[in-house]
């Protein structure tokens, strides 16, 4: 198995009133014997995914391009394991359906070609995208630089690890600050609550008597009336 941990650009459509922040998308693959295994997490809306691919379905995508399956293999791993993404190429992770997410990489050289369709299913957690940057981290620091390997990809792999440890920790320092503002509103309405279930019980028992006093001066007209009533009869 061989896993990498990269960053690419997100593929974005910029309007006119849309500020230009520009979205990325870390992403761990690792590579079977038959499939590849993928976890991403985006900047631009704080969410974890994971999918996989078979190859078989890489075979299939291969055969409907008329490419050489090795070729086309080869290219797609390319364009999944280069830091920045490879050159020619676009990234993004569309909505289909607020309950399917979908992972597309575009090859984009004179005209769009779909290469890469990846379904995806929400995660609560990054761990193990951040775990496979460490474990990646150290295998760099204690294996001695190959040849073929240039200090620049050495760079860029440490500065990918750094921004995306500092990624998730700001990500749950936000968490953090927006459950404490979520406790302190729920305390808030609590007591609110609780406010105005002690006005309304003390607002009972003074409704009760009010009640009792009316009850008590309509007895007392109604008396009156008849006794008035009795006298005429009397009189007759």
């Amino acid at each position: 198995m061989t896993t990498f941990v990269i960053k690419v650009l997100q593929r974005t459509q910029l309007s006119h009133s849309q500020a230009d922040i520009k979205p990325f998308i870390y992403v761990r693959s690792s590579w079977l014997n038959d499939e590849a295994e993928f976890d991403f997490l985006t900047t631009g809306d704080h969410q974890n995914y994971r999918g996989s691919l078979k190859f078989e379905e890489l075979r299939k995508a291969a055969s409907e391009l008329e490419q050489s399956y090795d070729a086309f293999f080869a290219e797609c791993q390319k364009a999944m394991t280069t830091h920045m993404g490879l050159q020619g190429f676009d990234y993004e992770i569309t909505h289909e359906s607020p309950e399917q997410q979908v992972f597309k990489m575009y090859k984009c050289e004179g005209y769009e070609t779909l290469f890469l369709e990846v379904p995806l299913r929400k995660v609560s957690n990054c761990y193990q995208l951040l775990d496979a940057a460490i474990e990646l981290g150290q295998q760099q620091a204690q294996v001695a630089p190959v040849a073929t390997v240039s200090s620049e990809e050495q760079r860029l792999k440490a500065c990918t690890l750094f921004e995306y440890e500092q990624y998730v920790k700001d990500s749950k320092l936000k968490e953090a600050e927006m459950l404490k503002k979520f406790v302190l509103l729920l305390n808030s309405k609590k007591a609110h609550i609780r406010d105005l279930k002690n006005k309304l019980e003390e607002r009972s028992p003074m409704q009760s008597k009010q009640q009792r006093i009316s009850d008590r001066e309509e007895d007392e007209v109604y008396g009156a009336v008849t006794q008035a009533m009795d006298l005429e009869n009397d009189s007759d």
